[in-house]
This record gives structure tokens, C-alpha cells and sequence, in this order.
């Protein structure tokens, strides 16, 4: 009897360090607290994930958590050479209007109750419909899904939220490995640029219709203080406030850097170096700054300092890598070599650094 009840038990610790994955270091039930405030508790180890953002999805792949993933936004979907392992897992819709009936029936998987291991991961967006409490309120239909707010997109919060992700995914070792090198990466640019002086700079969010900019409570904004460069409109109201370019005239901006974010049919990181068809769009954007009424009186004109950006190396994961883009965007003569921290950052997420390809245009002069 004692023999039976022994391997009764033994097979139920196996079990448990299979559902764990050997690295489940966590007591349950585990609690805590996400980036929208709101306290969660899992009953059990998360197997299953949906991601609501690329920056999410970013996340899962860094900690070696892409396996977990059942369903992804078209956010994901559309940034397929970002991600081969998520491209082809289940489409959940828009990321600002998921489909919670497909996400219930994936979370059901074929059986009648869902089991209380799975999450969906969106951004927190507290005023937004599509934001977390928007996610909270269309999965509640369905028992046992948890939402949780992550953003990955403001410099902040960074590493507290892979800290996060971590726990929650039992990959404390592999959130660890990434906190020490986001650190050691950010602060060499701090280093940098500690002495230089803080040039003025405007970011264009949005040129279709009205401008937009990028405010305080952007993570633009922090991302922009960490480069040493002060934002023109860090004292307006809104994370993205809208403007007008005579307001943009009357700053006189010493660097003007426009949003440029990819095609839906962008097959590969970045754009071709010139002379190619990327550059030719990219010269087609800068000059209709250049262009507009009163520009050529505006300091970043006068020196030359208008630049495009590829966004994407701004948000998510490789934030650090943006910030060191822009560091030497803004300060030519410090010792950064953002392509170097940019091919270290690839080759963790299991890339290569694609050759022959800019982020930023007219492309940064190497030391």
C-alpha cells in the first residue's frame, strides 16, 4: 500500500515539473500587480498565451516563451520577418478590435471549460476601448482568461515589466539575462552623452490631416531624455497632442525627426540603403518637411538635422537600441555604435542583422 501511494506520488511530482517546464520557481497562487494597477492572481503556471501587440510578442520571444504562444494580433501577423515562429499561429484580429469570440473558442480548445492557464497580453491604454479594461470587459463571457497589462514601450517601465513577465511565465532566469544587458546597453549611452548639451527636437507623431507630436507620458519622451535631447512639446497636455506647424516655427527646433513605420507588405527589417526605392520614399517624406512655410528659417533646417525613423527600433524590447540611435542622431561625435548593439540585440531574439539596411535616414555617419 505504502509502495503504491510512494509512486502515486511520485508521478504527480513529475507531472508537476512537466507543467511547470523544470523552471517554475514560483509558489501558487501567484499574485501581481500590472501596468494598469490592477492586482491578478494565477491559480496555476501559464502554458498559453495570446499576445494583443508586437511588443508583447517581442517579449515572449526574448524570454524564450514563443512555444506558449496560441494567438496573435494582426499587429504580429504583419511583422512576420520579426517573427517566424508566431507569423502562422492563430489570427485574434485587429490589436485595437480583437475577435474575444475566437479567443474563447481558442482558450476552450475543443473542450467544453477552459482550463485556467491562459492570459492575453495587451497594453494597458486606460482611456482607450481597446485598452486592458476594454479586454477585461469582452473576455467576460468567458471564465478563467486572464488579462494582463503590459506595455513595453515606455523606458520606465521596461525592466520592471520583464521582470513581470518573467514570473509570470516561470523565465525569471532568462528576464534576468535581458534586465542586465537592457542595463548595461543604457547606461553606456548615458555615459555618452552625460556632457553634451540638450539639443531642442520635434518629433512628428502623425502628418496625415492635423500633425501630431509626442508629449509628455510618451515613451518617446523618455526614450528622448535618455538620449540627451529635450522634446518641444514635453509641456503639453496630451501623450500625443495634436499641432500646428506654426506652433512647430515658433520652437525653432533644432532637430526635426519624422515617424516612419512600415509597410504592410515590408518583407524584411528596415529599408534598403540608398540609392534604392526605400530611399527615394524616405527623400519624398524629409523634403515635404522641408517643403512646408517657414521651414528654411528653423535651425534643424539650416544644419541639416531632419531625419526619418524607423519606429519600431523605438518601442518594444529593442527600445535600448533606438535609444542609442538616437543618441548618435543627436550627438554625432560620441562614442556609439548603434549597428553593434542593434546585431547584439537580433542575434537574442535568434536574427541577423540584415546588411545593406538603414533605421534612420540620411543614414548616421560610424566613428
Amino acid at each position: 500500500m505504502k509502495k503504491r501511494l510512494f509512486s502515486a506520488l511520485l508521478v504527480l511530482q513529475v507531472a508537476a515539473l512537466l507543467l511547470c517546464g523544470f523552471g517554475c520557481g514560483a509558489d501558487y497562487p501567484l499574485s501581481i500587480t500590472d501596468s494598469a494597477g490592477r492586482e491578478i492572481t494565477f491559480s496555476a503556471p501559464v502554458q498559453r498565451v495570446i499576445v494583443l501587440s508586437s511588443d508583447a510578442a517581442e517579449a515572449m520571444v526574448m524570454l524564450g516563451a514563443a512555444d506558449k504562444v496560441i494567438g496573435v494580433s494582426d499587429s504580429v501577423q504583419k511583422k512576420g520577418y520579426y517573427f517566424p515562429e508566431l507569423k502562422k499561429k492563430q489570427s485574434i484580429g485587429k490589436w485595437n478590435a480583437p475577435d474575444y469570440e475566437m479567443i474563447g473558442e481558442l482558450a476552450k480548445g475543443g473542450e467544453d471549460n477552459i482550463a485556467p492557464d491562459i492570459i492575453v497580453i495587451g497594453y494597458s491604454y486606460p482611456d482607450k476601448s481597446y485598452g486592458i479594461f476594454g479586454v477585461e470587459k469582452g473576455l467576460a463571457p468567458f471564465k478563467d482568461i486572464k488579462a494582463v497589462a503590459l506595455d513595453f514601450y515606455k523606458p520606465e517601465n521596461m525592466t520592471h515589466e520583464i521582470e513581470l513577465l518573467g514570473k509570470i511565465l516561470g523565465k525569471e532566469d532568462a528576464a534576468a539575462d535581458y534586465i542586465n544587458w537592457y542595463d548595461e546597453k543604457r547606461s553606456q549611452v548615458e555615459a555618452a552623452v552625460a556632457d553634451q548639451n540638450m539639443p531642442k527636437v520635434y518629433a512628428e507623431w502623425s502628418s496625415s490631416g492635423d500633425l501630431s507630436t509626442l508629449g509628455s507620458g510618451s515613451g518617446f519622451d523618455g526614450v528622448l531624455s535618455i538620449a540627451r535631447g529635450y522634446n518641444i512639446a514635453r509641456k503639453l497636455k496630451d501623450a500625443y497632442p495634436k499641432i500646428g506647424w506654426e506652433w512647430v516655427v515658433s520652437q525653432n527646433p533644432e532637430v526635426i525627426i519624422k515617424r516612419q513605420t512600415q509597410s504592410s507588405d515590408q518583407k524584411q527589417l528596415g529599408w534598403q540603403s540608398g540609392p534604392s526605392s526605400d530611399t527615394v520614399m524616405l527623400e519624398t517624406a524629409r523634403n515635404e518637411v522641408l517643403a512646408r512655410s517657414g521651414a528654411s528659417g528653423l535651425a534643424a533646417v539650416k544644419s541639416g538635422h531632419v531625419y526619418v525613423m524607423d519606429w519600431d527600433v523605438l518601442n518594444g524590447l529593442d527600445q535600448v537600441v533606438g535609444i542609442t540611435y538616437l543618441a548618435k542622431l543627436l550627438h554625432p561625435d560620441v562614442d556609439l555604435d548603434p549597428v553593434s548593439v542593434h546585431k547584439e540585440y537580433l542575434k537574442r531574439l535568434g536574427l541577423e542583422y540584415p546588411e545593406g539596411r538603414t533605421f534612420v535616414y540620411p543614414e548616421l555617419n560610424s566613428n
